[in-house]
């Protein structure tokens, strides 16, 4: 597990599941079982929501999840925070499970449910509740998050790295003992059961900030280009990149990749929110440092709609006319093409 001592002396510790055709922790300390036959998303190379990985995929209908028997993940009397991507398959009235551990499901405090209630997300403690106001629709992949501040006795939801809903003076989890669930969580005597997908979940045993949860939700994939891994994502996701005939020079921050000519690129794959940004209006931005060496009319941004190709859209590239100065072009799918400052080499 990862630990790390607080400038409390108390010590904080940390799981996460990718469901990366896997079972394990990341830390491999609490390495799960698939039960009743839950599985994995299969793979594809059409964009996939976090890059080429997977999501564990369970099915109500037939009572499946993820189970952590042991060793027990102590989440009593301290602050913590449960973060996941989720699809939810359908819509249904009774509730579905995302993450659960229960002592006792009738004793107040010692049940602790995160579940998706009548397309909203809602969490307890047994007797010590929480409901969130954002309506979730089915099919489509949301960033949720849980967090209780023990300090400031608060629980809050989170929908996309922003607030849902926020609960005071509420009364700490004190459960001791019990399976971490994923996938299903015990509400007083019913175990709930999710259906759909379920990816990337972290625990985490202190109150991250709103800011922290909003990168995480928001931030999809940062290059820093640095050495010694200048093909790293370094954002939450890992979406790792890979180029060619490039070289790692003095940059504006640090390190940065120069680009030499036609046959030089950097890619990576697994960016689920601009396709669909791109393709259907929805919010996405990128930033970055460019140095040009010399002025010629180039995309130097773009996306395809498949790993290996497919459809592609500029999103950003300099047009030059007489090849002395240039000017900052960006565009999507169905968008104007927007003309910016102009640049020189």
């Amino acid at each position: 597990t990862a630990t790390t001592p607080t400038s409390t002396s108390s010590i904080i510790v940390s799981a996460s599941w990718s469901f990366d055709n896997t079972t394990a922790d990341l830390y491999g300390v609490y390495n799960g079982q698939l039960v009743n036959g839950a599985t994995y998303s299969t793979v594809a190379t059409n964009q996939p929501y976090l890059g080429d990985g997977r999501a564990l995929y369970v099915l109500s209908l037939s009572n499946q999840s993820f189970l952590v028997a042991t060793p027990f993940l102590n989440l009593s009397y301290t602050s913590f925070t449960v973060e996941a991507w989720i699809l939810i398959s359908g819509s249904s009235a009774v509730d579905r499970g995302v993450f659960g551990q229960c002592q006792c499901s009738t004793c107040a405090n010692q049940c602790f449910y995160l579940v998706v209630r009548a397309n909203y997300l809602y969490m307890g403690f047994t007797f010590n509740d929480l409901s969130g106001i954002v309506a979730l629709s089915a099919s489509t992949w949301y960033h949720i998050a849980f967090v209780y501040n023990y300090q400031a006795q608060e629980q809050i939801l989170y929908v996309n790295g922003v607030q849902d809903s926020i609960k005071l003076n509420a009364q700490p989890y004190q459960g001791t003992n019990g399976t971490i669930q994923i996938g299903s969580a015990q509400v007083y005597l019913t175990t709930t059961y999710f259906n759909g997908y379920i990816d990337n979940l972290q625990v985490v045993t202190r109150a991250k900030s709103a800011t922290e949860i909003l990168y995480d939700a928001s931030l999809i994939a940062y290059y820093s280009f640095d050495l010694p891994y200048p093909n790293n994502d370094n954002g939450p996701n890992g979406l790792n990149g890979t180029s060619a005939n490039t070289a790692t020079v003095i940059g504006r921050v640090n390190q940065a990749m120069r680009f030499t000519g036609s046959s030089s690129y950097f890619q990576a794959y697994g960016f689920y929110q601009i396709v669909y940004g791109v393709n259907t209006n929805g919010p996405f931005s990128i930033s970055l440092w460019i140095n040009p060496s010399v002025m010629i009319t180039c995309a130097f941004v773009q996306v395809s709609t498949t790993q290996s190709g497919g459809t592609c859209t500029n999103l950003l590239g300099i047009y030059s006319a007489a090849g002395v100065s240039g000017q900052i072009i960006a565009q999507a799918q169905s968008s104007a093409t927007i003309f910016g400052p102009y640049v020189t080499a």
